[in-house]
C-alpha cells in the first residue's frame, strides 16, 4: 500500500527503441509493450491499492507516424480489451478509454470493440483503468471549454459562476479521480508530450530510462518508492 497515492499515470514510451536495440521491427516492441500493461496494472491495484491507473497509449499527434504502425497499434489495442475484458470485470475495474473516439480515422473495429469494453465494466466500482487512446491534453482542455461555452450560451450555466467542478466535470476524466499523484514516463525521454496537461497541475514527475517493455514490478517499486520520499506541499510549507 503507498500512503496518498490514488491516482498514477504512465506514459508508456520506448517500445520502438527497444525492438531496435534488438534489431527486430517496431510492431514487435509494441507487442511487447501491451504484453506488459497486465503486469503493471496490477502490481498497481493489488500490490499499492492505486485506486486509478491511466496509461497513454495513441496521442492526437501519432497520427502522423507510418501507417502500418498505427493499423499494428490499433489491432493490438483491439486484441487487449477482447482477450482482457474478463480479467477487468472479475478484478471490478471500470475502463475508461479518454479521447476523440469520434474520430472518423479509427477503424469501425476498433472503436466498437472499446465501446463494448467501456459498457461491459461501467459498474465497476474497485478501481479505474484510463486508457488515453486518440488523446491530447491541450485538445481535452479546449473540448472543456466549448462544452461550457455552449452551456453558457444556452442559458444554462452563468459564466460567472464556473467552478474547478464544473471545468473538470466537462473533462474526459468527467473529474473523478481527476487529480494525478504520479506521473511516470518511461525511456529516458523528459517531456510531458501534451497528456493531462490539467489533471498533472500537482503531481509529482518520474522519468526512468527503462523502455516501457522492460517496466516491471521491480521498476515500479522503485517509482513508488521515490514518492513515498517526496515531500507533497501542495503550495503550502511543510516543517
Amino acid at each position: 500500500m503507498s500512503e496518498n497515492l490514488r491516482h498514477i499515470a504512465f506514459i508508456m514510451d520506448g517500445n520502438g527503441r527497444w525492438a531496435k536495440k534488438r534489431l527486430l521491427p517496431r510492431s514487435m516492441g509494441h507487442r511487447a509493450g501491451v504484453k506488459r500493461i497486465k503486469e503493471v496494472i496490477t502490481a498497481c491495484f493489488e500490490e499499492y491499492g492505486i485506486h486509478t491507473v491511466s496509461l497513454y497509449c495513441f496521442s492526437t499527434e501519432n497520427w502522423n507516424r507510418p501507417q502500418d504502425e498505427v493499423k499494428t497499434l490499433f489491432r493490438l489495442l483491439k486484441t487487449f480489451f477482447e482477450e482482457e475484458i474478463e480479467y477487468f470485470r472479475k478484478k471490478d475495474v471500470r475502463i475508461n478509454v479518454l479521447g476523440f473516439l469520434e474520430d472518423e480515422r479509427i477503424p469501425e473495429d476498433t472503436r466498437g470493440t472499446i465501446v463494448k469494453a467501456m459498457a461491459e465494466t461501467k459498474e465497476c466500482q474497485s478501481h479505474v483503468f484510463n486508457v488515453l487512446f486518440n488523446y491530447g491534453g491541450r485538445q481535452e482542455i479546449l473540448s472543456a471549454a466549448k462544452s461550457l461555452a455552449r452551456k453558457a450560451k444556452e442559458g444554462v450555466l452563468d459564466p460567472d459562476s464556473i467552478t474547478e467542478k464544473d471545468f473538470e466535470a466537462a473533462l474526459f476524466t468527467h473529474g473523478e479521480d481527476c487529480n494525478v499523484d504520479l506521473l511516470v514516463r518511461t525511456s529516458g525521454e523528459e517531456r510531458l508530450s501534451n497528456c493531462l496537461l490539467y489533471q498533472i497541475a500537482y503531481a509529482e514527475f518520474l522519468f526512468t530510462d527503462t523502455y516501457w517493455p522492460d517496466f516491471d514490478r521491480k521498476e515500479l517499486a522503485k517509482c513508488i518508492d521515490i514518492y513515498n520520499h517526496r515531500n507533497r506541499r501542495f503550495g503550502a510549507i511543510k516543517e
